[in-house]
């Protein structure tokens, strides 16, 4: 017969093991506390894998104001097509053309049209014939939806010398915003005779001119803010005669004087500056001359932000002198703000977060602190073809590209100097835009006749998506735009 055996009510079950026994000591309320712990720590783990391993994306303004679409999928080109071929360039091969813009904001570009000679592209013998009118006209352009709001053309408003016919071609020569976007300065040349006026951004419409004046090959113009300088080079080619006009009133001449025809010419938004000598200033709004600052040279090139200039540091003195090592910032009253200590000696380039300069022995890249010279980092990324921020980005990221066989951008954390990713791109490649989400590298053939874009995760650098062109891919008005061998712009999207 079978005995069935009960555990007497209210004896606790026996725990075997250390920790059983540990456990059994505490009471059910403890038990319940220490559960619960336990799984808030796990929970806590999970969310901590999770963050690390989350994307991150810059949430910055975007830099240079307009924002870039984000395309994150393989592109497709809009069921639209602009004829920029034949809005800017009627009566040319659309094959010959290329074309250029400067941005008025999100949606809007003002283009203008070029030889494709010019970007070393048109191999085909039929381009050397194509008509040099063309490049006379200007449009605006709505970028997103493919429709032309107005267009220009300024063989007209270049008069002749006196007693001289009027010429048939035109270039335009120079583009820019002025005025907060309200206007578009433009620079034009025809034969021998030039004009700078001003466009209104909302009609096309002439709202200022300095009328005709001389010009050759050897003239110069500078222009920002305010300010708009011209230098002409002298009958006896030995001196230039330069003017400095205001912006509000390009009719009349502010100021005028010589120099010498490699003198620093630098625009800033309320003054000129002119080195010969010695580097002096010229105020526009009084065309008052005096001293400006120390010597600058100008063989390196030079920078401005924000009315601050950075150039490469000289030895002696005047702005023709031999270059040193290093660099300086200078104000635009001419007080220096800072001269860097370091030996280094380089090209250099304005990012969101830093100048970025290179010393051509090691193939380091610095980054050099805007209000001291400081430098905040630097990195030894090897031999590199650029180095600079995006257009659009919203991050302080520094992307650099290799000059190697194995051609690639790498993405520096613009605060720490820390490298974040390396994604290859073809020889040659260039970061010119950057969403929030992807950057876009444009690559060109090697005769340049086609062009494509590489489009990469701005947090992993993976690469998305690969577009080539017929023959152009820009980025304006925020868009990417896909320019085929007919002449037509399709947004890309």
């Amino acid at each position: 017969m079978a005995v069935s055996r009960r555990r007497p009510q209210g004896r606790r079950p026996r725990y075997r093991g250390r920790v059983a026994r540990l456990w059994a000591r505490f009471s059910a309320g403890t038990r319940i506390l220490v559960s619960y712990l336990a799984l808030a720590a796990v929970i806590a783990l999970v969310v901590g894998v999770g963050v690390v391993l989350q994307p991150t994306y810059g949430s910055l303004t975007p830099y240079g104001g307009t924002r870039v679409d984000d395309v994150r999928s393989g592109p497709r080109t809009s069921r639209w097509a602009a004829d920029l071929a034949g809005t800017l360039a009627p009566g040319a091969p659309a094959e010959c053309v290329r074309f250029t813009a400067v941005d008025l904001g999100r949606d809007l570009a003002v283009v203008r049209a070029d030889t494709g000679y010019n970007f070393a592209a048109a191999t085909d013998p039929a381009c050397t014939s194509a008509p040099t009118a063309f490049r006379s006209r200007i449009a605006l352009f709505n970028t997103a939806v493919g429709v032309f709001r107005w267009t220009h053309d300024v063989s007209g408003d270049v008069p002749p010398a006196s007693g001289q016919p009027r010429s048939r071609s035109a270039t335009v020569d120079s583009l820019s915003v002025v005025d907060g976007g309200t206007r578009i300065l433009v620079h034009a040349v025809a034969s021998d005779r030039s004009v700078a006026e001003t466009l209104s951004a909302d009609t096309g419409d002439i709202v200022q001119t300095t009328g005709g004046l001389p010009w050759n090959d050897q003239d110069r113009f500078e222009a920002s803010g305010k300010v708009v300088a011209m230098g002409h080079l002298s009958t006896d080619y030995l001196s230039y005669e330069y003017d400095l006009r205001d912006v509000d009133d390009l009719g009349r001449v502010v100021w005028s004087g010589t120099g010498n025809p490699s003198a620093t010419m630098i625009a800033l938004s309320d003054r000129l500056l002119l080195g010969d000598e010695k580097t002096e200033q010229v105020l526009v709004s009084t065309g008052a001359v005096s001293a400006w600052g120390p010597s600058v040279d100008t063989t390196l090139g030079y920078a401005v932000n924000d009315d601050i200039v950075y150039a490469a540091k000289v030895t002696g003195s005047g702005v023709t002198t031999k270059p040193g090592r290093g660099f300086v910032a200078v104000d635009k009253t001419g007080k220096e703000l800072w001269s860097s200590s370091m030996t280094l000696r380089g090209s250099y380039s304005m990012t969101r977060s830093c100048l970025a300069v290179t010393d051509y022995s090691d193939d380091h890249l610095t980054c050099l602190d805007y209000r001291t010279g400081k430098a905040l980092w630097t990195d030894q990324v090897g031999a590199f073809t650029s180095a600079g921020s995006a257009s659009g980005q919203r991050s302080d990221d520094v992307y650099a590209v290799s000059a190697t066989d194995s051609s690639a951008v790498t993405a520096i954390d613009g605060r720490t100097g820390a490298i974040r990713f390396r994604t290859p791109v073809p020889a040659g490649a260039s970061v010119s835009a950057a969403g929030q989400t992807v950057g876009y590298a444009l690559a060109y053939g090697i005769s340049g006749s086609r062009s494509s874009v590489i489009a990469f995760d701005l947090s992993s650098g993976k690469r998305l998506w690969t577009h080539a062109a017929q023959q152009q891919v820009q980025v304006w008005g925020g868009h990417l735009i896909d320019i085929g061998v007919d002449g037509a712009a399709r947004r890309i999207g």
